[in-house]
């Protein structure tokens, strides 16, 4: 007996298989946040000029944003743009101290659908 012919017998079962598969491409269609500069949980030794964030489609630079909060509250970024196709990159506009450091951003993939998250990094330089 072949597949088909067992499937036909148990229509619950071909049902089941179906919503796993649809599950599963839908999953795959979210950008997927995969490498960050700093990496998170980074202890760094010089402040970091920039902020990346590496997905694992291009982001939609109309939906993304990211924001830097330190010591002293927000860090101001410039603008968030993508860079080399699947980069999110936010240059650091303002001196940031020795501290902790957390980085939230937001972004959209090809399916639209609005991922967020956070990263986080410390710094503290050599004195």
């Amino acid at each position: 007996m072949n597949i088909f012919e067992r499937l036909s017998r148990h229509p619950g079962m071909l049902s089941v298989i179906m919503v796993t598969v649809a599950f599963s491409v839908l999953a795959q269609a979210h950008a997927k946040l995969e490498k960050t500069v700093p990496a998170d949980r980074a202890a760094l030794t010089a402040a970091p000029t920039s902020l990346q964030l590496l997905f694992s489609e291009k982001p939609d630079a109309a939906v993304s944003k990211i924001e830097l909060k330190g010591p002293s509250g927000v860090v101001k970024l410039g603008p968030a743009h993508i860079m080399g196709g699947k980069t999110l990159m936010a240059p650091i506009t303002d001196p940031i101290g020795d501290g902790s450091y957390i980085v939230n951003w937001q972004t959209s993939g090809d399916d639209g659908h609005v991922q967020k998250g956070e990263f986080t990094f410390t710094l503290k330089r050599a004195h």
